[in-house]
């Protein structure tokens, strides 16, 4: 069987999540990894999280809730397919696993920590990022394994104002576009219509 990565991206409330379950309509063993791992109240989140529980419910899919360590997640089991969604979060939360460990480190507040971040360190964690992903993939290529992404298109909008949304902003934009690189589809989704990409 040969493995395949499908990519989804579109703006927020695009109906891009809604694309990429309908997608995998057909398919059997599907198991979704939910990437929106919860750590620390937040109802606005909590919804969110409900609303999609809710879809993968009536669809009797396995569900993963996770964002570290998808690659030997996929390297032990086998589905006919995944679903992660989204890219977008399991970036947030690396990042801040990142950025909480350098506090740490330097005995700063999380926030100063990230605002006095170098240019090396932003490499430094951003290329962490990068090998996560590049993980994920190359785990998908050796157990012939296929899944659909979906994350969020970031760069349509403003410059965001803090250190902290930019740095973001740009990791978003340089991993959508090696996982459009490496997809062997891609599709954008606006308004709940999709076009093909790639």
């Amino acid at each position: 069987m040969k493995s395949q990565l499908v990519l989804v991206t579109g703006g927020a409330k695009s109906g891009k999540s809604v694309f990429a379950e309908q997608s995998l309509s057909d398919v059997a063993y599907v198991c979704y990894i939910a990437t929106g791992v919860m750590t620390q109240p937040d109802p606005e989140m909590q919804l969110r999280i409900q609303t999609h529980q809710k879809r993968r419910a009536e669809k009797n899919w396995a569900t993963e809730e996770r964002y570290q360590d998808v690659d030997a997640f996929i390297t032990a089991n086998h589905y006919d397919s995944y679903l992660l969604d989204d890219a977008t979060m399991l970036i947030t939360n690396l990042f801040y696993d990142g950025a909480t460990q350098l506090a740490a480190d330097r005995h700063l507040s999380l926030d100063d920590a990230i605002e006095q971040m170098t240019s090396d360190d932003i490499d430094r964690l951003s290329q962490q990022i990068f090998d996560a992903w590049d993980h994920i993939v190359d785990a998908l290529r050796a157990t012939h394994q296929s899944m659909v992404v979906v994350t969020n298109e970031t760069g349509l909008g403003i410059v965001p104002a803090t250190k902290q949304t930019r740095i973001l902003r740009d990791i978003y934009g340089q991993v959508n576009q090696r996982l459009a690189q490496a997809a062997d589809h891609v599709y954008f989704v606006i308004s709940g219509l999709s076009q093909q990409l790639k």
